[in-house]
């Protein structure tokens, strides 16, 4: 099927354009708040064991509340949901300039952890409601207008973060976080509660069009059609994740890409402190905070992101069956790897960042394809769990790689770290690809053609 453009997308689709909309808002002030997280745990402690220890806060609150966040995606109503959250860390970014004038890198990081919880909430909510609040022609286009606009607030965040850090210091960046939370809770609003569910035709229409005997027909279940709690909500939070995780377990390709997602952020996770590192102390003057510096590093991976994302359209183009599917997902993960070691030579800024936006572009290509293709395949009932389990296990990953980045600093050179993370990153691709030749491996056709097929 042909995809329609972002113009009759945003045009023709209010409920998504105010979604939209709102994240526009508060990724650009996430993305302001972050370079100011960083930069203040830096001159409040001059430690990179501190510098760890908010990155491993942002993260490993995903492992904890994930799963409870994805039942409540599939059992709660996802606009009050979507509404709380953003309110809820309008508040929290308030308090990070209080961490400020007390001079309290630990607060700097509760904040942070706290912060992380209430946004996997929101972004179980939201990740479930884009599939139902769009057509099968709109679906490409709204993931990668959606997950391409998230990386260019990364990047011009960023940048702008970064800048403002140096010139108005960081009590402004996070105020401007707290009123783009605000913001994004306006633009939600408006946006019908049933249109973030799947009805119950089109539910019953699922089950249909379900390969028969396939684990996907097996598994879809119709449990509720409104915004209200059906009844088999009562049966518990950990039986709906039991559930969840049986749905993952016998399906191959969700599974696959999860394990896929899990292997890259055994490298993935060690960017962050990295970036840190080497745009804050290798680069830095002396004297100069380093806060350009490090945010150069993010804004060009976000840059390559955000221009692979927007090669997702094309590349759905090109694969036209589950063999390329299958060998183009493999291939993107291991180039990118390769890309990012080579990174990690480079002697100066500029090179390292331009080899950062290269290895970012292909992975951004591969992560609007695949990311496409999940939301095709999941059905509605399981995809807040499954989204949310799938970041939690990868964000889990992602912190204890952070953790033993932060302590092999003290031994190796945070380039032949960078070198490690990008080859680490690669692995995944590799056996990806092995798996595909020799153990009979496939990406679902039906995955393919609802996604990219005519």
């Amino acid at each position: 099927m042909n995809s329609v453009g972002y113009r009759e997308l945003l045009k023709g689709n209010r409920n998504f354009r105010s979604l939209w909309a709102g994240q526009v808002i508060s990724e650009l002030g996430t993305w302001f708040s972050f370079i100011a997280e960083l930069g203040s745990v830096r001159m409040l402690s001059g430690s990179p064991l501190m510098t760890t220890a908010l990155l491993v806060a942002r993260l490993l609150p995903y492992l904890l509340v994930a799963p409870i966040a994805g039942v409540f995606a599939d059992r709660l109503s996802r606009k009050q949901i979507m509404i709380t959250a953003d309110l809820m860390r309008a508040v929290i970014a308030v308090a990070y300039v209080f961490a400020g004038l007390i001079g309290s890198a630990w607060l700097v990081i509760a904040c942070s952890a706290l912060m992380a919880s209430l946004t996997m909430f929101f972004e179980a909510a939201k990740n479930a409601s884009i599939p139902n609040m769009v057509t099968p022609r709109e679906l490409l286009t709204a993931n990668v207008l959606m997950f391409s606009t998230r990386f260019l607030q990364y990047t011009l965040g960023s940048a702008l973060g970064g800048l403002t850090a140096a010139q108005f210091g960081y009590n402004t960046a996070f105020v401007v976080n707290a009123l783009s939370f605000v913001g994004s809770a306006l633009f939600i609003l408006p946006i019908a509660a049933t249109a973030t569910r799947q009805s119950r035709a089109a539910k019953a229409e699922g089950i249909h069009l379900a390969e028969p005997m396939s684990v996907e027909a097996a598994m879809i279940t119709p449990i509720t059609g409104s915004e209200q709690p059906s009844a088999t909500a009562k049966v518990g939070v950990f039986a709906d994740l039991r559930e969840g995780l049986r749905y993952i377990w016998k399906t191959p390709f969700v599974r696959a890409v999860i394990l896929v997602n899990i292997g890259w952020a055994t490298g993935g996770g060690m960017t962050t402190i990295l970036f840190d590192q080497i745009g804050g102390h290798l680069f830095a003057g002396s004297g100069d905070r380093g806060d350009w510096y490090v945010a150069a590093l993010f804004t060009a991976g976000g840059a390559g992101v955000f221009l692979g994302m927007l090669l997702t359209r094309r590349v759905g183009g090109w694969v036209t069956d589950e063999h390329r599917a299958g060998r183009f997902i493999g291939w993107a993960l291991l180039v990118h790897g390769v890309l990012f070691s080579v990174a990690g030579l480079m002697p100066t800024l500029a090179l390292m960042a331009f080899w950062v936006a290269a290895s970012r572009l292909v992975l951004g290509a591969e992560f609007g394809f695949q990311e496409t293709m999940m939301m095709r395949v999941l059905p509605d009932d399981y995809r807040g769990r499954v989204f949310t389990t799938d970041r939690s296990l990868e964000l889990a990953t992602m912190a204890i790689s952070t953790i033993i980045a932060g302590w092999l600093l003290t031994w190796f050179s945070a380039r032949s770290l960078m070198i490690a993370s990008g080859l680490l990153a690669a692995s995944p691709g590799v056996v990806w690809l092995l798996a595909l030749w020799f153990a009979r491996f496939a990406v679902p056709a039906r995955a393919v053609s609802e996604s990219y097929g005519d």
